[in-house]
């Protein structure tokens, strides 16, 4: 194994990306591989880099790709749950079962799993869920409520129910300072009666690192970004988006996304048109990233982060661009849905329909979407009545996304 390792980083250092040296441990974890062009092999990841991922099948030699021709790795894998606090990062980001400690008004020392002690900027920040809820229900809708919730300052949620509003002074063990723009001196709260505290979003700065990079989701939940990717003795390492060293075992990654000019996922764009048809009069608004609910996309027992959640009748189209090549997406009845659920996907471009689903109920296995859009203008992705009314037609489009000439 360890010839054919030094080879392969030999033969792939000639080929040109910067690959990392790699010495996995035997019997790593074993991720699906899914393209642009469709799945490939399963194996262990034997190289990493910005550029390329290498996977090594049980039988046969190591898989070399490009990371703009990958859309993903995953692995099956439970998360596992713990107790701690929820970073919540945008765009998705997250670190879950953290410890956090004091903060000022600039930076809150953190550790957790994937950037061990750390202090992470608070305009990197969305919020602190310092009390996660033990309900899934009660922490998704807070979880939403921190991330989504328009405001033009810092909030506090208290466990009374209470909510106050200031600007952020700060942290320690005892309390959590915030300043009302009405009062001279800083508000303290008991640090044991905040469930949350929300940053004001306008003053947010997580930018994108130059060129391409990953996504890591971790077996504890989290999921960060992270820029110069490598992999040496079965160890990922590299710098995440608000500048936080990163170094964590391969067996703690279950999904590795390379973020590159290839694919662009459409919950990122601008929806340039919408339309709702009820069975009877209740609307039930699209989501970004989560189901119609508002909870994350389930499907088939896997949750994925990105995406649309729908109900029937509902139309959605996007302004195509030059190099826009193809849609895919994995699509299906969200699985909190139950029995009543019964819808059918369609997509259309330039009003041609191009795909069309047979009614798909929450039992069903999601389908997979592959749409040619050379030469189109304008994408619709339509949410059809099933064998019933609309009745739970919870439709979960995820991971949707288009595949560019990068």
């Amino acid at each position: 194994m360890q010839r054919i390792a030094w080879g392969l980083a030999a033969l792939l250092a000639l080929a040109g990306p910067a690959w990392s040296q790699t010495a996995p441990k035997p019997g790593g974890p074993i991720f699906d591989v899914l393209t642009t062009t469709g799945p490939g092999p399963s194996g262990t990841i034997v190289a990493l880099s910005p550029d390329g991922i290498a996977v090594e099948p049980a039988e046969g030699p190591a898989k070399e790709f490009a990371t703009t021709d990958l859309v993903r790795l995953r692995r099956e894998a439970e998360v596992v749950a713990g107790e701690g606090s929820y970073v919540v990062l945008p765009e998705g980001d997250r670190l879950t079962r953290a410890r956090v400690g004091s903060a000022t008004d600039a930076t809150v020392e953190v550790e957790a799993q994937a950037i061990g002690k750390a202090s992470v900027p608070v305009d990197a920040l969305l919020g602190l869920i310092l009390k996660p809820p033990a309900d899934a229900e009660a922490f998704d809708a807070l979880l939403r409520k921190v991330r989504t919730e328009p405001r033009t300052s810092e909030v506090a949620w208290l466990a009374n129910g209470d909510r106050v509003v200031g600007s952020f002074v700060g942290m320690d063990d005892r309390v959590v300072r915030l300043q009302p723009q009405d009062a001279a001196a800083p508000r303290e709260l008991a640090r044991d009666g905040v469930v949350a505290v929300g940053f004001d979003p306008a003053l947010v700065a997580y930018p994108k690192p130059e060129g391409p990079y990953l996504e890591l989701g971790l077996i504890d939940g989290s999921r960060i970004g992270v820029s110069g990717a490598g992999l040496d003795k079965g160890r990922v390492s590299g710098v995440s988006r608000f500048k936080a060293k990163v170094d964590l075992p391969i067996e703690a990654v279950i999904q590795a996304t390379p973020r590159t000019a290839a694919v662009e996922y459409l919950s990122e764009r601008p929806v340039d048109g919408k339309s709702y048809v009820p069975y009877f009069d209740s609307v039930r608004p699209f989501q970004l990233d989560a189901s119609v609910e508002g909870r994350p996309l389930l499907l088939n027992g896997l949750t994925y982060d990105r995406g649309f959640g729908t109900s029937s009748r509902t139309l959605l189209a996007f302004k195509l661009k030059p190099g826009d090549r193809r849609f895919q997406a994995l699509v299906g009845v969200d699985g909190r849905a139950g029995p009543s659920g019964s819808v059918v996907f369609r997509v259309l471009t330039d009003g041609k329909a191009r795909f069309a689903s047979d009614p798909l109920t929450f039992r069903d296995a999601p389908v997979a979407v592959d749409v040619d859009l050379e030469g189109a203008k304008l994408l619709i992705l339509a949410t059809e009545f099933g064998e019933r009314g609309d009745a739970r037609d919870w439709a979960d489009w995820a991971e949707a996304r288009i595949i560019r000439t990068p």
